[in-house]
């Protein structure tokens, strides 16, 4: 009996002295605090500008995302001679790569009997300002300046615009990234009475994705 008394007393001052043992030991601790999460941005930012010879041009700035908008031949309505620009200055101010898109449309209208006579094609259509303007584009990228419709020496009709700047699709635009799409139009004195009291129409929509086209 006395034999396992001992024994108790001894194992508990075993255990006693190794579990006030281990605060002896050296130690190290580490932390892992104030981990986030923090999304990237996409933020497209337009600018426009215009000018105009020999008609005049408005041109409305508005806020982020909003219609900018350029309207030529107001106060001044356009004639054969007159010319202009339209031009886009677009930029990544997110902070995350993306892919550029461009969606266009144009619409065109003529100016009905009161403004007689005009001249028609073949198939009877009148003749407007779909090929009464003339327009050269081009796309800058850095120090890069690409036609993407027309030349400055061979300006094409406006119908084709709308195809050729939907053409633009999945344009690589990394963040801070600045690219320029300048459309230059101009009605030749060759065109006449064809496009008296027409009107044309550019509705473009720029998207920035974080992704290109599937």
């Amino acid at each position: 009996m006395k034999k396992i008394l001992g024994l108790a007393i001894s194992a508990l001052l075993l255990i006693g002295l190794v579990g006030g043992g281990t605060w002896a030991y050296f130690s190290d601790t580490e932390t892992s605090n104030d981990n986030t999460w923090t999304a990237g941005t996409l933020n497209l930012v337009n600018v426009i500008d215009g000018t105009a010879v020999g008609t005049d041009v408005v041109v409305t700035e508005q806020a982020d995302g909003l219609n900018d908008k350029v309207v030529f031949g107001g106060a001044t309505p356009i004639v054969p001679g007159n010319s202009g620009t339209i031009k886009w200055t677009l930029t990544n101010q997110g902070t995350t790569d993306g892919f550029l898109t461009i969606d266009a449309a144009t619409t065109f209208g003529e100016g009905g009997a009161a403004t007689e006579p005009e001249a028609v094609d073949e198939g009877g259509t009148p003749v407007g300002l779909d090929t009464g303007i003339k327009v050269w584009v081009t796309k800058t990228i850095g120090e890069t300046t690409t036609n993407i419709l027309g030349a400055t020496d061979a300006y094409v009709a406006m119908s084709g615009l709308a195809a050729a700047l939907d053409a633009e699709v999945d344009v690589a635009m990394a963040a801070a990234d600045v690219i320029i799409y300048e459309l230059h139009w101009e009605v030749p004195t060759s065109v006449g009475n064809e496009i008296q009291g027409d009107t044309a129409e550019l509705d473009i929509t720029f998207t920035l994705n974080q992704i290109a086209t599937p």
